[in-house]
């Protein structure tokens, strides 16, 4: 629901996006983050599963709390604090003698995390243009979590020590309280909108576990890219680069979806973006090659983002009321704090083990979308503009809903 005229200053949208861009941050880096209490033996690859679940799963809490209380300007206190609390709760991950506070530590901030997306996605979701506010945003929150996961392996954890990544994440979370600080718009409009009702099917079904189990899959594989790195015999620096390639790849991808993708047709995309996940899963258990580990995490990074704006669309298209298109970005959340949840019942046991669950997960994915395929009333020549959904993936309907 694009408003007539805006009603946040050019000033508060951009102070809105580095607070989202802060928020987004650590998921971005968490193998590397994450990563370093497994090398300084604070935790074990298992828990290193459950710490990001429920670090996921809270952020995900959070991003609704944020969506359904932060209204009035006023309200920037309650981001103020979710920043700070986000810089403590990572500073205290660290610190914390044992797993069980390790895990609640990051849950906590992971709340925080959530509160602060809010912030952006109000402030895409209210604006007049909310398709050329999602694609700047887009733009302008790949370059930290970029930077950040280069020159954490190569520069900073070699000299301040594995700490450096919580470190340096708590620090995100002080600039973020710093920038809600100086916003003086409110962060939402009050809406009257009449919404129809959702039409429920089991090709409805089939395209939300798509999501879902597509975004595990990923998880599944992202969250122990560090520990998957290192068993493969590749160093600190490689990795860091490898995953800074797959956050470039994932944003090029992204634009080019947005360029020209949207002449494809969603739903054998999906297909082909599945099978293509599974294989490119089995084949990392044999990229001992930098070269080759770096092209297939890219490669796989950017599938998946990739592939996020199709099954938007798919849902979209299936459910006329388009109340189920919003649900993808909640939806992913928590496939990514369930991603990681089961690969940590084998990461134990043999590390490359948890390829073979992402491998799986899209295996899962493959055949719900095949299920689709069942459903005649639609055309699996369905493109994203044929459905009119914007390939940036604006969060407009998700928050108008919100505030109903």
């Amino acid at each position: 629901m694009a408003q007539d005229a805006a009603f946040q200053s050019n000033r508060t949208i951009a102070l809105s996006m580095a607070i989202g861009t802060g928020g987004l941050a650590f998921f971005a880096i968490i193998p590397i983050v994450m990563g370093s209490l497994v090398s300084a033996g604070r935790i074990d690859a298992a828990q290193l599963g459950w710490a990001a679940t429920g670090s996921t799963l809270f952020s995900a809490a959070g991003m609704m709390l944020g969506l359904k209380v932060l209204k009035r300007s006023g309200d920037r206190w309650i981001v103020v604090a979710a920043g700070l609390v986000m810089a403590l709760g990572n500073l205290a991950a660290w610190f914390m003698p044992n797993f069980s506070l390790i895990f609640w530590a990051c849950s906590i901030a992971g709340v925080s995390q959530g509160v602060l997306v809010a912030v952006v996605a109000l402030s895409i979701g209210y604006a007049p243009n909310p398709a050329r506010l999602s694609g700047i945003f887009l733009a302008v929150s790949v370059p930290p979590p970029l930077l950040l996961a280069y020159f954490l392996p190569t520069s900073l954890m070699p000299y301040f020590g594995n700490g450096a990544g919580f470190t340096s994440v708590a620090l995100v979370g002080v600039i973020c309280a710093v920038c809600a600080f100086f916003i003086r718009d409110d962060f939402a409009k009050e809406t009257t909108e009449v919404v129809e009702r959702i039409r429920w099917s089991p090709w409805t079904v089939a395209a939300l576990a798509g999501v879902l189990l597509g975004t595990a899959g990923f998880g599944a594989a992202w969250t122990y890219v560090d520990l998957l790195g290192v068993s493969l015999g590749l160093t600190p620096q490689t990795i860091g680069l490898a995953v800074s390639a797959a956050i470039m790849g994932q944003f090029i991808i992204s634009a080019l979806v947005a360029a020209i993708g949207w002449r494809l047709p969603m739903l054998k995309t999906l297909l082909a973006v599945s099978a293509l996940q599974v294989i490119i899963a089995l084949m990392l258990q044999k990229s001992g090659s930098p070269l080759f580990f770096t092209l297939l995490l890219t490669a796989f990074g950017s599938l998946w983002q990739g592939s996020t704006p199709f099954a938007t669309g798919l849902l979209a298209a299936l459910d006329e009321s388009r109340r189920l298109a919003p649900l993808t970005l909640p939806l992913q959340l928590v496939g990514l704090a369930l991603g990681p949840l089961v690969a940590s019942s084998v990461a134990s046991t043999n590390i490359v083990y948890v390829l073979l669950v992402a491998a799986g997960f899209y295996g899962l994915t493959l055949l719900t979308y095949m299920v689709v395929l069942c459903d005649r009333a639609y055309s699996d020549t369905a493109t994203l503009k044929s459905v009119d959904v914007d390939p940036a993936g604006p969060f407009e309907p998700f928050v108008a809903h919100l505030h109903e």
